[in-house]
């Protein structure tokens, strides 16, 4: 018997895609943080919906990496991970159409999005999982 029911350690692949998702939960909580502040000071609804949404991808990465980490699931934090790769690339392309520049930003954050999409796609995390 193999997982966290018979005691074992998680795979080190488990362990990267947990440490990369906590990275990106916190640059979630920023921008959520921020756009609520907006929302409640200013009045804006919308950036109240968009600091609340990025809130709510910041918790689900938050709980998907604990269920990982626990090896109940994988799926929440690989759903997670897919938005979050949606989420950065439309920075980026907004960053690169409106201001014209290149958004350093955005590319690291989608490359660690995309590390999260592969590290869960492993078959040893998906056992571990299971």
């Amino acid at each position: 018997m193999t997982g966290p029911a018979a005691g074992h350690r998680p795979p080190p692949t488990a362990v990267a895609a947990v440490a990369i998702a906590a990275l990106q939960a916190v640059f979630c909580l920023l921008p959520g943080l921020n756009g609520l502040s907006l929302g409640l000071a200013a009045g804006s609804l919308v950036g109240f919906v968009v600091g609340g949404l990025y809130l709510v991808l910041s918790a689900a990465t938050v709980l998907g990496s604990v269920r990982l980490y626990r090896g109940v699931d994988v799926r929440l934090l690989a759903l997670a991970g897919v938005a979050l790769v949606v989420v950065w690339l439309v920075n980026l392309v907004l960053a690169i159409t409106v201001a014209g520049t290149l958004d350093v930003l955005s590319v690291l954050l989608l490359g660690l999005a995309v590390g999260v999409v592969v590290l869960t796609r492993k078959p040893e995390v998906r056992a571990w999982a299971a």
